[in-house]
């Protein structure tokens, strides 16, 4: 599902820091050897902060700007020291294509919301967790609140004092990334880049309290799908539209530190990032159940979704049909209800903060439902006991099986596109926990060619996941000028910054796409020059000069 009428987001990349690696020699610390690497090849006025010290991970960042082409270009110098793993730009990245398809700000008045609201769930309050029989799993519990012990990690845009999910026993001291302090607050900010509130609504989704707010209440209210467990609020971003891949990284190891046993991530990035991989690759290891949205309107599952070791959710509606906004694909794990959900809003009126309770759509809000069920499965069993049976590792890849294996399928239900199926509380509950957990990495051939992918040449086929995989590998080899039996050493050295473009640059993405659906034919160099404009398109936006050279056929 490529977006209609794609062209290129109103923000651009904006870098943030360096993402580095080190290889320490005997008795050597990694520290020195990071600080040698940026003093010699970035300069003075850096800061080094650990992303994981023991294994030689640190994020590099400075005050001073820094344009896309110049990061690209530091990157690679700092890959050619031998001591160097790896060596990445994180940057800011805008996410408008995710969250709407850049309508003009009339479109957006006019539509004031609506086309978040179904006809069918009015004054349903409930509908979503009636549907995946939340609360019938509730009665499993006795006189335990549902989920309750379990502490759920939620990198988002902060929290407001929203009634839904203002319980001080519940709603647990968090911290800011935006402006590194412990105040988790969402500021609410307005703007081009607004959607107030995001991490209000997708925390009240996950553990707001059962029923309304305040007892005998009719307006209307959220219960969430664990209203017995808690939640640390991780402040990652100012806007979902706008996310911070840097902060993100950061986050995830926040709530991996700070023992939580459950991340629900309602963010993605177009561009994978290896820092983020290896983020939650640690999460997982940690015992951790990481979920992330899939993503919405983009055809190609985001990441972290897209991770082999994130269970990646879609969307679904009333109706038990997929919603028409969601990502999908092989990546796609389970689908859980995500169109026209009653959540919690915050935003601001002529300077007052409003709290009200209306219906939203997305993978954000379907995640969030999913990572509910991974709270109330680790409440009813123990995390401790599951960890004593199967060992921490273990426990994510356990819970994904049953999570799967109880999924219901509606008729007609598309397995490739939107997972198992979607979601049932009362299945996955119910389930015999198995005797032995099931080996790593059991999510398809596609998703761990993603999760492994070296060259950047499966990372592209997923962003471009309908067109045939020989027309991908041929346009590829025509954007860079090289042979087909040549493109994976290209995209050895140009691929993840090649990646990067085509992920922030939709009007780029369909130009290669439509060339990938060209049929193939003989002497096609001979004839018309088709790709000009995406390589045009690529230097123009800041390219490196390594990948310049390749785009002008001058090699690496």
């Amino acid at each position: 599902m490529t977006p209609r009428n794609p062209r290129r987001t109103s923000v651009d990349p904006r870098f943030e820091s360096f993402a580095i690696q080190v290889e320490a020699g005997p008795g050597k610390k990694t520290r020195a050897v990071v600080a040698k690497v940026v003093r010699e090849e970035l300069g003075a006025g850096w800061r080094i902060e650990p992303l994981d010290e023991p294994s030689g991970e640190y994020d590099v960042s400075r005050k001073a700007r820094v344009d896309t082409a110049r990061a690209w270009n530091l990157a690679y110098r700092m890959r050619e020291r031998p001591e160097v793993a790896y060596a990445e730009p994180l940057f800011r990245l805008s996410t408008v294509e995710q969250h709407e398809r850049a309508p003009s700000p009339r479109a957006r008045r006019a539509r004031s919301g609506k086309d978040d609201e179904d006809p069918a769930t009015e004054g349903k309050y409930e509908w979503s967790l009636d549907q995946i029989r939340a609360k019938e799993a509730w009665t499993l519990f006795g006189d335990k609140r549902p989920g309750e012990g379990v502490v759920v990690g939620h990198p988002d845009t902060g929290f407001t004092r929203h009634p839904e999910i203002l319980d001080p026993k519940r709603l647990l001291p968090g911290h800011d990334f935006e402006d590194d302090d412990a105040d988790a607050t969402d500021p609410l900010a307005g703007g081009l880049l607004r959607h107030p509130g995001h991490g209000t609504g997708t925390a009240s989704v996950i553990f707001s309290g059962a029923g309304p707010a305040v007892a005998g209440s009719a307006d209307p209210f959220v219960s969430g799908v664990a209203p017995g467990a808690s939640l640390r609020p991780i402040r990652t971003t100012k806007s979902v539209v706008l996310l911070s891949t840097r902060n993100l990284t950061r986050a995830i190891r926040y709530a991996t530190h700070d023992r939580a046993h459950v991340i629900s991530i309602s963010l993605g990035s177009p561009v994978p990032i290896r820092a983020l991989h290896h983020a939650v690759q640690d999460a997982e290891k940690a015992g951790v159940i990481v979920l992330a949205a899939a993503g919405n309107q983009v055809r190609f599952v985001v990441w972290p979704a897209a991770y082999d070791e994130v269970i990646a959710v879609a969307a679904n509606t009333i109706a038990r049909k997929p919603w028409k906004g969601s990502c999908r694909g092989p990546a796609v794990d389970v689908s859980a209800p995500g169109a026209s959900v009653y959540r919690a809003k915050t935003e601001r009126k002529s300077g007052e903060v409003a709290f009200a309770v209306e219906r939203g759509s997305g993978t954000s809000f379907a995640v969030a439902a999913a990572a509910g069920l991974a709270a109330l499965w680790l409440s009813r069993w123990g995390w401790s006991d599951l960890i004593r049976k199967y060992g921490a590792h273990r426990v994510p890849a356990v819970f994904k099986q049953l999570l799967e294996e109880t999924c219901q399928p509606p008729d007609g239900w598309d397995t490739a596109e939107f997972g198992k199926g979607i979601v049932d509380a009362v299945r996955l509950l119910e389930k015999p926990l198995p005797a032995t957990a099931p080996a790593r990495g059991m999510r398809g051939v596609a998703r761990r060619a993603v999760s492994a992918d070296a060259t950047g040449l499966e990372t592209v086929v997923h962003m471009l996941g309908t067109a045939p995989r020989a027309g991908v590998e041929r346009a590829v080899a025509d954007l860079l000028r090289v042979p087909e039996n040549k493109l994976p050493r290209a995209l050895l050295s140009v691929g993840d910054e090649l990646a990067f473009h085509l992920a922030t640059d939709p009007k780029l993405r369909a130009q290669l796409e439509a060339a990938a659906r060209e049929p193939a034919r003989r002497g096609r160099a001979r004839g018309p020059d088709r790709l000009s404009a995406a390589r045009r398109a690529i230097t123009s936006r800041g390219a490196s000069r390594r990948l310049q050279g390749v785009l002008e056929g001058a090699g690496e």
